[in-house]
């Protein structure tokens, strides 16, 4: 029993690793870039701390997009008042939509409608992004290329968590999700994260996203199914890792990482049931350990090695996050090491963490608690005031 559970969690965790090992093997910087009139689409809500630095981060962007649309719920929403603020950093200019509620689909997902209503024939690319990133300067430009010289109808990168001033939450949530930035792309084939996605100025006429979207709760989820029910290339650029700084507490972090959980049990259960597979093998770390607290010599010799693969994963992850331009602190870099030494408790944690997505019927997404039933079986519960806390 105990060589069948070290090797079944060694293996798990070792799984996880090669991803990373191959990312760096193959990284390397995009050789072409192009030119191209690209139109950027921000749905936003609520005032935050990270919106200054990414206009900042849009302003030094090597492509220069031609404008940016930010779409609101309201005009009583706070981020109103921000973006008016902030515009003048901006080398291009800034158009307002105010979408208005919607109990049919989600917020963002009215909201990007409304935008899309004003996209028109000169925009060579459309760029969806988040307002929770902070690009490096070429990133806008690695993103959109493949889209403006035809080389994929949409194109997708991924977030990768900046971990300074991070609390322990917070830390969990990014050991699980650095892991699925660089897991297998077989796995997630075809899927796209809106927080960084080009669509080409065709694919965009095929994939008509007003309708793709009137009746869905998230936007990825839709917009993935309508590229992968149309045939599109869609191309998951490896290098585009986007960082997100810290917004919010622990509970902030587990909210989110919840909320993006029950999105993939939604739209791609068969997804959702491998990794929970996949975790809870890890998780076998932690019945490992009690049995070599009980004097289980081999037992020990698992979880020390499991440890010692989990150290290196967290090693790699940091050679990661300095490839993506991204220097953290050593109380952080510490602490990612510390997640990976201690298999036994971080395992089991990230695998609680993935059941709190098991239940998916009421979904709450910043000041709105949406019931979902299905894909594109959504209705509005509760609706509080716009920028209230996730």
């Amino acid at each position: 029993m105990t060589i069948l559970l070290g090797m079944v969690a060694l293996l798990a965790t070792c799984a996880w690793i090669t991803g990373a090992v191959w990312f760096l093997r193959f990284f390397r910087a995009p050789a072409v870039e192009v030119p191209g009139r690209v139109t950027l689409l921000l749905a936003v809500t609520g005032r935050t701390d990270g919106l200054p630095l990414l206009f900042a981060a849009l302003a030094r962007q090597t492509l220069r997009p031609r404008r940016m649309r930010v779409a609101l719920e309201a005009e009583t929403d706070p981020a109103l008042a921000q973006v008016r603020e902030l515009e003048h950093l901006l080398p291009f200019p800034v158009e307002v939509v105010i979408a208005g509620p919607d109990d049919t689909r989600s917020q963002k997902a009215t909201n990007m409608i409304a935008a899309l209503a004003r996209v028109d024939a000169q925009d060579d690319a459309l760029v969806l992004l988040d307002a929770d990133i902070l690009p490096q300067d070429t990133r806008l430009s690695w993103l959109a290329t493949p889209a403006l010289n035809r080389a994929a109808d949409v194109v997708t990168g991924y977030r990768w968590h900046a971990l300074d001033g991070a609390g322990p939450g917070r830390h969990v949530v990014a050991w699980l999700d650095r892991s699925l930035a660089l897991g297998p792309r077989f796995l997630a084939s075809g899927l796209v994260w809106g927080g960084s996605v080009a669509i080409a100025r065709d694919a965009l006429v095929r994939m008509d996203l007003p309708d793709a979207l009137s009746r869905t709760f998230s936007t990825d989820g839709a917009i993935s199914a309508r590229a992968r029910a149309l045939g599109l290339r869609v191309l998951t650029r490896r290098a585009v890792l986007l960082p997100t700084p810290p917004e919010g507490g622990d509970r902030e972090a587990i909210a989110f990482k919840t909320r993006q959980l029950q999105i993939v049990h939604v739209y791609v259960p068969s997804l959702w049931v491998w990794l929970g597979v996949a975790l809870h093998a890890e998780a076998l770390a932690l019945p490992l350990a009690l049995m070599a607290i009980a004097g289980d010599g081999l037992a020990l010799a698992f979880v020390g090695v499991v440890g010692a693969v989990g150290v290196a994963r967290a090693l790699l992850h940091d050679r990661v996050t300095r490839a993506v331009g991204i220097r953290e602190g050593a109380p952080a870099r510490a602490a990612q090491v510390a997640l990976g030494a201690l298999a036994p408790v971080t395992a089991p944690a990230v695998a609680a963490l993935f059941w709190t997505s098991a239940r998916t019927r009421v979904i709450r997404w910043r000041h709105i608690d949406y019931e979902v039933l299905g894909p594109e079986q959504v209705r509005v519960l509760r609706r509080r005031g716009p920028g209230a806390a996730a």
